[in-house]
């Protein structure tokens, strides 16, 4: 049972690391071709909400303790202000359209992959293995 949910927290922690990495990039992208302060601004936060995913990507391959805690809340706070963003972005025009329609197809792979390690998360088995490190 243990080598099977040691398994599981790998594919959660690959998964934790993509999520991580697209934001990390997302918020790289928005810095460079925003034509506003807004939408720089929105980036710096997108970066900084990356590295914190990657973070718990690096926490989850550790196993170390609160690493449950800080994965959920940090993929809860990816999926609303990733999707505000581009709500916000689309509303100010902030990004020029070929790289908005590249802005939102980023933010769903993020937001997609984010929603299934919350779902994986909050297995039973899974969770009372994380939260007892």
């Amino acid at each position: 049972m243990s080598a099977n949910l040691s398994t599981r927290v790998l594919l959660l922690a690959i998964l934790e690391l993509i999520v991580g990495g697209v934001v990390v990039l997302g918020g790289a992208a928005l810095i460079s071709f925003s034509v506003d302060a807004s939408g720089k601004g929105l980036g710096i936060v997108h970066a900084i909400l990356g590295l914190v995913g990657l973070s718990a990507g690096v926490l989850l391959l550790a196993k170390k303790g609160m690493v449950w805690t800080l994965t959920v809340w940090t993929n809860v706070l990816i999926i609303v202000f990733s999707t505000a963003s581009e709500v916000a972005l689309f509303g100010a025009g902030s990004l020029p359209s070929d790289q908005f329609v590249d802005s939102i197809t980023g933010t769903t792979v993020a937001v997609v992959i984010a929603a299934v390690v919350i779902v994986l998360l909050m297995k039973s088995a899974l969770k009372l293995f994380l939260r007892k490190r």
